[in-house]
């Protein structure tokens, strides 16, 4: 039987599909604040309460696989340690939980005219406020993306993990996941508030582009993977044999099925044709039908599943390097 990474479990699985989820989601909900905020205020608003709540779900869950919770509420200590991927972490996921809830007070409808009402003299200033909190919102968005594969990438060892394409491929599906949530928050919200076509040709053409990209990079990823090209300053040794054992499982492995079924064919495959029938079919009409709100429902879920589906993979499929053999081969060799 292939050996499998154990000592991550299911909660750090989940926590950088959410982290990455929520990041994404406020990228995407900031893209149409900046191009359309009223005409996608109510959207954009819940879109940014529900990147709030991946985030935050996220890091409970990341505390919660500590052997003592509550020490976790101590991270403020690794705030000053300066060349810790940690620090980096818990500066961004603190700034952006800040920052994504000031700009969702400011974008939601509600909290929007309740602010103007009890602050009148904020009006003349809301515009560039709400502007510069969503940039920096999403600035801090792309860090955490970023920090969901560098965490994973920072671990010694594991030569599936170090490498720089992990971060690209994990900011990538963010991105991906991320405008698949506002999808699936326009298809809820679809009968209160229609998106515009503008709005939603730039929601479809965003997944198109990054489901293309998102396969580009997995391709090349693998790639390197079954050529145990690992270089990274984190691999010790040289542990390509492990490298190609991790991708073998994935691709031809006892994960291969859900490589191929979940993270590919409903992850990739699904949202990219549920795209191309949306810009041609649905972002034509002034008011998309019942059927173009199912076909975007089934690809923003599908991606959400394979976005799921990859955090889960690339653990399981993490297996450390036996360092010691390989500087034995390599002493006697």
């Amino acid at each position: 039987m292939e050996p499998m990474q154990t000592i991550w479990g299911w909660q750090p699985a989940l926590y950088l599909f959410l982290g990455g989820v929520g990041a994404g989601a406020f990228i995407a909900a900031g893209m149409l604040v900046l191009t359309d905020r009223e005409g996608s205020r109510s959207v954009a608003g819940a879109s940014m309460w529900a990147a709030l709540g991946c985030l935050g779900v996220g890091l409970l869950l990341l505390l919660s696989e500590l052997t003592n919770p509550v020490r976790g509420l101590l991270l403020w200590q690794s705030f000053s340690n300066g060349s810790s991927w940690m620090t980096f972490g818990a500066w961004a996921a603190l700034l952006a939980l800040v920052a994504f809830a000031a700009s969702a007070l400011l974008v939601t409808r509600t909290t929007h005219a309740f602010v103007l009402k009890r602050w009148p003299t904020f009006a003349a200033r809301e515009h560039a406020v709400c502007t510069v909190l969503v940039c920096a919102g999403m600035a801090l968005a792309t860090c955490v993306a970023v920090y969901t594969g560098m965490l994973l990438m920072s671990v010694p060892g594991v030569p599936l993990w170090n490498t720089l394409l992990l971060p690209c491929l994990f900011t990538v599906s963010a991105l991906d996941t991320g405008v698949a949530l506002v999808e699936v928050v326009s298809v809820v919200l679809a009968k209160r508030e229609e998106l515009e076509a503008r709005s939603r040709r730039l929601l479809e053409g965003s997944v198109v582009a990054l489901v293309v990209l998102e396969i580009a990079v997995l391709l090349l990823f693998v790639q390197t993977m079954l050529a145990g090209n690992v270089t990274s300053a984190w691999s010790l040794g040289s542990p390509a044999a492990t490298a190609t054992m991790s991708a073998q499982m994935l691709t031809t492995g006892s994960l291969a099925p859900f490589f191929w079924g979940l993270l590919v064919a409903c992850g990739l495959v699904v949202p990219l044709a549920a795209a191309l029938v949306g810009l041609v079919v649905g972002c034509k009409r002034e008011r998309p039908s019942t059927a173009v709100h199912v076909v975007a429902a089934v690809g923003a879920i599908g991606a959400l599943a394979g976005g799921c589906t990859l955090r889960f993979l690339v653990l399981l499929a993490g297996v450390h390097a036996d360092l010691v053999a390989d500087s034995v081969t390599r002493l006697f060799s």
